[in-house]
């Protein structure tokens, strides 16, 4: 359930305003980061869910981009979003060993370009478009590889929870990494 529709429905069960309970729900997930808690509540409030939904409704509709490439950056954006927050929703990272951490997290990866590009192809997007990305990409990809390895296998986090939290972080610069990618590939495409 979306953020805002639950605050709305908090609000109406409580009589409080849909504003109050967010100020409410932000003052309590700060109390937990204060005190160190990252459990899921925190890790759904991680700033990629805030970012991505920013990116799809106000940035990528407004790019100096084709069609082709809009529909591509809210295709990919929306998929990562969604199996991310599925991820978070359905795992109990902290019951986890590193194998298996590291585990889920990368067949959600791979499930999830799977899927975005399935997605994109069926919508018409063409696999030139897709492959001269990809080649772009790439570097961004290995370096998400590379800190989702190396946060899975860190010593100084507390908790799986704080690794998968460190893992977000990753993600949301891989995303912001993606606009450049998709112009490269435009100035590829259109030479």
């Amino acid at each position: 359930m979306n953020k805002n529709v639950a605050a709305i429905v908090v609000a109406f069960v409580t009589g409080l305003s849909p504003m109050g309970v967010i100020l409410t729900q932000s003052v309590l997930e700060q109390r937990k980061m204060d005190a160190g808690v990252i459990d899921t509540s925190v890790l759904l409030n991680h700033s990629i869910f805030t970012h991505s939904d920013r990116w799809v409704d106000l940035i990528i509709p407004n790019l100096q981009v084709s069609d082709t490439a809009r529909q591509f950056l809210t295709i990919k954006f929306v998929a990562f979003q969604e199996a991310l927050e599925e991820l978070v929703e359905e795992s109990d990272f902290d019951a986890m060993t590193d194998a298996q951490l590291s585990q889920v997290v990368s067949r959600n990866l791979n499930n999830t370009v799977t899927s975005y590009i399935a997605e994109a192809r069926q919508a018409g997007i063409s696999d030139e478009f897709i492959a001269n990305f990809s080649l772009w990409h790439q570097k961004v990809v290995d370096i998400l590889v590379q800190s989702i390895s190396d946060n899975v296998s860190s010593i100084i986090h507390t908790s799986q929870n704080s690794k998968m939290y460190a893992i977000l972080t990753a993600y949301d610069a891989a995303l912001g990494a993606t606009i450049g990618d998709v112009e490269k590939t435009l100035v590829t495409h259109s030479s």
